[in-house]
């Protein structure tokens, strides 16, 4: 008896090339995500971000964006922004991050 199994399928969806778009998508929901979060301060800090080509950061250029990213003692004036704006969308959308993920790399 002869078997014959062809992992074709298999090594396509676990592929390099599946991965990283898989973290691109990834990237690019969360971003998206976490703009409702993200305070306004001296411009648009929401526009003035990039994604790394292998989607492993969100990248915020804004000179003061770290300093409302950490800082936890600021005066945020729109409800509902503040510092960790990822933590603030983590709980609410981690099903689509992972969803995004999951159809990028094609699985």
């Amino acid at each position: 008896m002869r078997l014959d199994i062809n992992l074709q399928g298999a090594r396509q969806k676990l592929s390099s090339q599946a991965q990283l778009q898989g973290q691109r998508d990834l990237a690019n929901q969360a971003a998206a995500d976490m703009n409702p979060f993200i305070p306004f301060k001296e411009g648009n800090l929401r526009q003035q971000m990039t994604i790394a080509t292998d989607g492993s950061s969100i990248n915020y250029h804004a000179k003061y964006a770290g300093v409302l990213f950490y800082m936890h003692m600021y005066n945020y004036t729109t409800p509902g922004t503040g510092p960790r704006w990822d933590m603030k969308a983590k709980p609410l959308f981690i099903r689509d991050w992972i969803n995004a993920y999951k159809r990028g790399a094609g699985w």
